[in-house]
């Protein structure tokens, strides 16, 4: 396999740290911490190529919080001068490593997404429900268990090796995901909620929330995609980071299938299946990636239809408190309205046109004198407004 050569140049130039910088301040010009590296922009950025070039960097500290939706996770937030150099790593590697990639890997890739994966299961049932056996047919649904806070640093090394001889590269990668004064991983069984700091593991586990992270967990799962397509043949089989499908003829060759993957994922990655995988008849409903599928087509879960209420009205108390102008609000709203589209989503249309409208408080400064025409996309009846500064989104 044709290797990347000299990255250490190419990581270290100033060109590229440069634009590793924009990369990493795009809409967060005006946070604190960009602001005080934008100051002395130059400086900042020869120090950060004095550091690698020299081999003396280290990784900042952490900021570590939780995020609750749409499950609770352990999140560590780098600096602002360690995500230019992630950047800087990012923009030299992923081009090269994007490409080898199996086409159904749909986790953090350019034009892939949650979307794309589900409409990719989807035209698959479809397909398959038009055969005349398609009872036959089971759909496994797997998933990882603690997949971030698994993953192993020995084996990390040696994918990466695979991809490179450069040295220094290791080097770089072993400091990022080594960090010897934070332990990321979790003993086995364990959760972020119940396993203390003073147990966490250092030989095991990434930060949930790094650029490399990301691109780490697919290189890392890339493995299984290999392994699935090249060596078990399966033909109907995607996957979004950790949480991947097959569509399989018979149950006892789904179980078949199950148990190979099952033993793969230990003997080679050291990871295990979750207790949510299952196998499912193809005419049951399946849960992918924040989707409910069947043959009739998305919808969207629950939880993830009030977690988009909620935020559809705290994005519109924003905007009435005066806190965000009005492109920043309807951008948002214009999002949804547009992921309803793909779905089965006619009731959260009516419930967003019924609910939503983005009004000022009275006496707060309307932020805009003009608002522009709703674009041919809209799908409410007809622009309503309601009261001197509100519109009602459309």
């Amino acid at each position: 396999m044709e290797k990347l050569h000299n990255l250490k140049e190419s990581i270290c130039s100033y060109q590229n740290l440069l634009a590793a910088y924009y990369e990493a301040a795009q809409d967060k010009e005006y946070r604190a911490d960009v602001l005080a590296f934008s100051w002395n922009l130059e400086e900042n950025l020869f120090s950060i190529q004095e550091d690698l070039r020299n081999g003396t960097y280290k990784v900042g500290k952490y900021r570590e919080f939780y995020v609750l939706y749409p499950k609770p996770r352990l999140v560590m937030a780098l600096a602002f001068r360690d995500r230019v150099v992630q950047w800087a790593i990012y923009r030299q590697i992923n081009p090269f490593i994007d490409k080898r990639f199996i086409t159904h890997s749909y986790g953090c890739r350019e034009n892939k997404g949650t979307l794309a994966a589900a409409e990719c299961l989807l035209n698959w049932i479809r397909i398959i429900n038009r055969k005349p056996d398609a009872d036959e047919y089971r759909i496994i649904k797997l998933d990882i268990a603690k997949y971030f806070y698994r993953v192993d640093h020995a084996i990390v090394h040696r994918i990466y090796a695979e991809y490179t001889d450069d040295e220094w590269f290791l080097w770089l990668i072993d400091t990022i995901i080594n960090n010897p004064d934070v332990p990321f991983g979790l003993p086995y069984g364990m959760s972020p909620d119940d396993c203390p700091r003073s147990e966490r593991l250092y030989d095991v586990g990434m930060p949930i929330g790094n650029l490399t992270s990301q691109e780490t967990a697919n290189i890392y799962l890339d493995q299984l995609d290999r392994y699935c397509k090249y060596t078990l043949h399966l033909r109907y089989y995607v996957r979004y980071m950790d949480d991947f499908c097959i569509i399989v003829k018979g149950q006892k060759e789904a179980e078949r299938i199950m148990a190979l993957i099952e033993d793969y994922l230990s003997r080679e990655l050291h990871l295990d299946l979750s207790k949510k995988s299952r196998i499912l008849p193809i005419g049951n409903k399946i849960e992918f990636v924040g989707f409910d599928i069947t043959v009739h087509g998305l919808r969207l879960r629950k939880k993830t239809v009030e977690h988009i209420k909620n935020s559809l009205l705290h994005v519109a108390g924003l905007y009435a408190d005066a806190l965000i102008d009005l492109d920043t609000a309807l951008q948002v709203v214009r999002c949804y309205q547009g992921m309803t589209k793909h779905v089965n989503g006619y009731a959260l249309r009516v419930w967003i046109e019924q609910h939503i409208a983005l009004q000022r408080k009275e006496g707060m400064p309307d932020g805009t004198s003009t608002v522009a025409a709703q674009d041919g996309a809209a799908f409410l009846h007809r622009p309503r407004t309601s009261g001197r500064h509100g519109r009602r989104v459309s």
